[in-house]
């Protein structure tokens, strides 16, 4: 099993996180926090979503 993946970097990682074969987002831009132009913040580990999978 993985390690509990932080994300405090805010870069979200999926080939370091414990969610990366359930995550419908997991390797697309759309994940990444709503500083990167276009992208939607749907990353579970990001602080604003507290860990819960975005849909």
């Amino acid at each position: 099993m993985k390690e509990t993946y932080k994300n405090e970097d805010r870069k979200c990682e999926c080939y370091k996180c414990e969610f990366e074969e359930i995550c419908v987002y997991a390797y697309r831009y759309q994940r990444l926090g709503r500083e990167n132009k276009g992208a939607l913040g749907k990353c579970a580990k990001l602080e604003e979503n507290a860990g819960i999978l975005q849909y």
